[in-house]
């Protein structure tokens, strides 16, 4: 995320199938309940519709149009599929790279992109990188729609040839400085790093931090770069949401203009490598300054959008999403091991990574902290959940979605309606999965919950780092 002056350095919570010219669904306003509204799994919560338009232009970029008039303003929000999972052997950290590039400045626009928006009244106007997407993002007042997607067009079609090496090697300066904010000199940093190597040995397309390695940083090339940006950042590659108060017929007509005009190039191959469980328990402990100990679990978890992806999401949240919660409850309430737990999925499209930490209180033992973990994670496998507990996840849920709802535009550009209709259709193909996903959701059954604790939450199949504070400075790592 192109955020001032860095991005987060933690592992946080927070699809595709072409269709050429088809109206997928009718354009209106989204505040009218529809069936998936009533799949809604909580006493007659009720959703908004998501409803929208999908077509694709001649040269291969996807759109979606979402139109909603109770306020004037356009959310802009373009995914491009390329992330850490398509990133040559010895180009790691290209695809977050290019989120800085970006904004470096394109042949018509030169380096005004951010002064035009603020002019223009634009606001959360920024860029992440995932490991399968680089998004950019705006929220426009509806007058200036015009301005934003010829910003964004500029930047697809003529920004290779305003690259210089002198602007490379600044942005290249402004990520390395990144990866050391953000890792290698942030506490855990460097246990999340642990962490994610054990999870993806080299070779594996999400090998690494997304940030990238800095000796691949240091030796990309501008003819590299400019080779990557002619790859990847094609129309072919490309999403293009626009939610908000806007017509119709004149969006089209804009979007013809000022991306249909832009010459078509081969879409690059999506990357499709399975990704299995590990097939032996890791074990590392890392040695950081840090004053509390840690201790971080990871899985590799089925794809996002699969069967069991929101069964182990909803185990997630019974886990330690809230002080309501399993490991809350017994490791920082009743044992007092522990001041504070997290639990997530990242939910990605060759696996999900499953993800459980407890920052150890001052003075408690990091092994039995690490034993209570697994009593937890134990009995949840063996009874499952109660009622209580999974009515209370599925609610957590539903709130988080009618959050997203009320927005255009998220933080991220993975949220709000713009971003949910991306996220759907980047992993599956069908922005109109919502009614389907709330379905889903509705159906997911204890037994749901303790299946997917027992096959995806193994003690033999995860990886365990231990963070153990050390009075020095440097940073060391021992198995």
């Amino acid at each position: 995320m192109r955020l001032r002056p860095t991005i987060p350095a933690l592992l946080c919570v927070l699809g595709w199938l072409p269709v050429s010219g088809v109206l997928a669904q009718p354009a209106s306003g989204p505040h009218v309940p529809t069936s998936a509204a009533d799949a809604a799994p909580s006493d007659g919560a009720r959703l908004p519709a998501l409803e929208f338009e999908k077509y694709r232009l001649a040269n291969g970029l996807e759109v979606i149009l979402h139109r909603d008039h109770s306020l004037p303003l356009v959310a802009v929000n373009l995914w491009y599929h390329v992330g850490p999972a398509n990133e040559p052997p010895g180009r790691s950290g290209f695809a977050h790279l290019f989120e800085h590039l970006m904004f470096e400045g394109s042949k018509h626009v030169g380096k005004r992109f951010d002064p035009l928006l603020e002019s223009a009244g634009a606001t959360n106007a920024n860029a992440t990188t995932s490991w399968d997407r680089t998004n950019y993002f705006e929220t426009v007042p509806r007058e200036h729609l015009e301005l934003a997607l010829w910003l964004e067009s500029d930047r697809m079609g003529f920004m290779a040839g305003s690259l210089t090496q002198q602007r490379l090697h600044v942005q290249r300066s402004v990520v390395l400085n990144e990866r050391r904010q953000s890792y290698e000199n942030s506490p855990y940093g460097p246990s999340t790093l642990a962490l994610l190597d054990a999870l993806f040995p080299s070779g594996h397309p999400y090998h690494g931090a997304i940030i990238g390695s800095p000796a691949d940083l240091r030796a990309a090339t501008l003819q590299d770069v400019r080779d990557f940006f002619t790859a990847f950042y094609a129309p072919g590659n490309a999403t293009l949401v626009l939610a908000g108060d806007f017509d119709s017929a004149v969006a089209r007509r804009l979007v013809d203009r000022y991306f249909g005009t832009l010459p078509s190039r081969a879409s690059p191959r999506r990357t499709r490598q399975v990704t299995p469980p590990l097939a032996a328990a890791h074990r590392q402990r890392v040695t950081e300054p840090v004053e509390l100990a840690k201790v971080s679990m990871a899985w590799i978890a089925p794809p996002a959008y699969s069967s069991e992806d929101l069964p182990l999401d909803l185990a997630m949240a019974i886990l330690a999403q809230g002080k309501a919660t399993r490991l809350y409850r017994s490791l920082v309430v009743e044992q007092r091991l522990a001041t504070g737990v997290d639990a997530a999925i990242d939910a990605n499209e060759l696996c999900s990574m499953a993800l459980l930490s407890a920052t150890a209180a001052s003075g408690k033992s990091v092994r039995r902290l690490e034993e209570s973990i697994d009593q937890v994670l134990s009995d949840l496998a063996v009874k499952g959940p109660t009622d209580a507990e999974l009515a209370r996840a599925k609610r957590q849920r539903l709130v988080d979605l009618a959050s997203e709802l009320q927005e255009l535009n998220g933080p991220g550009g993975d949220s709000g309606r713009a971003g949910l209709l991306q996220r759907f259709n980047h992993y599956l193909g069908d922005p109109g999965h919502l009614e389907t996903y709330l379905q889903e959701l509705h159906a997911v059954s204890k037994q749901d919950v303790r299946h997917a604790v027992q096959q995806h939450l193994r003690p033999d199949s995860r990886a365990v780092v231990i963070t153990e504070p050390a009075a020095a400075s440097s940073t060391s790592t021992r198995p």
